[in-house]
């Protein structure tokens, strides 16, 4: 199932319908992980991500502009955050990921 980028930055000519839409799997060739480590990896790229974005949120939110729109957005990162730990676990990972969340919420 590929995913569909309509960027308005893309050249588009008329009658040119195969530039109308682009699909991920046109950039990455082959659309899925070689192997275990490589899919390891990029879920221990994408948990580390979504940590540090929410350092970055609860960091630069002044308590006083702390509302329901800041709790949401929290929720959502933590949620996230929950899924890529279960999806690591799946994949031997762990240990490594609890290492990252420790590492990025004490720098």
């Amino acid at each position: 199932m590929a995913k569909y980028i309509r960027p308005k930055l893309l050249p588009h000519h008329e009658g040119d319908s195969a530039l109308s839409s682009i699909t991920i799997s046109q950039f990455w060739h082959g659309g899925e992980m070689a192997t275990e480590e490589q899919a390891r990896n990029f879920e221990l790229l994408r948990l580390a991500f979504f940590v540090l974005k929410l350092r970055k949120l609860e960091a630069t939110v002044a308590e006083s502009e702390r509302n329901a729109d800041f709790a949401f957005r929290c929720n959502l990162l933590r949620h996230a955050i929950f899924h890529q730990v279960v999806t690591l676990t799946r994949l031997q990972a762990r240990e490594q990921a609890l290492q990252i969340i420790t590492a990025c919420q004490h720098n």
